[in-house]
């Protein structure tokens, strides 16, 4: 996968789970996948996903993004 894919992987959570919520970036490290949100409030969540297959990767982009919100 790469960053454009994971990106579509994370808007397509928010706009399933009708988050207020805008991707700021998305880059990949050897820790995995940093993932930066903003919220409508203004606030910023950040998060590493690790993996590479698109439906685990979903599964915890979706986790993370529903305990903040």
């Amino acid at each position: 996968m790469n960053a454009t894919e994971v990106e579509l992987l994370v808007r397509g959570v928010i706009l399933q789970l009708g988050l207020p919520l805008t991707v700021l970036s998305v880059s990949g490290s050897p820790a995995g996948w940093n993932i930066r949100v903003r919220a409508a409030t203004g606030g910023v969540v950040r998060f590493t996903v690790v993996g590479a297959r698109p439906t685990a990767m979903r599964a915890v982009i979706q986790e993370k993004l529903s305990a903040e919100f």
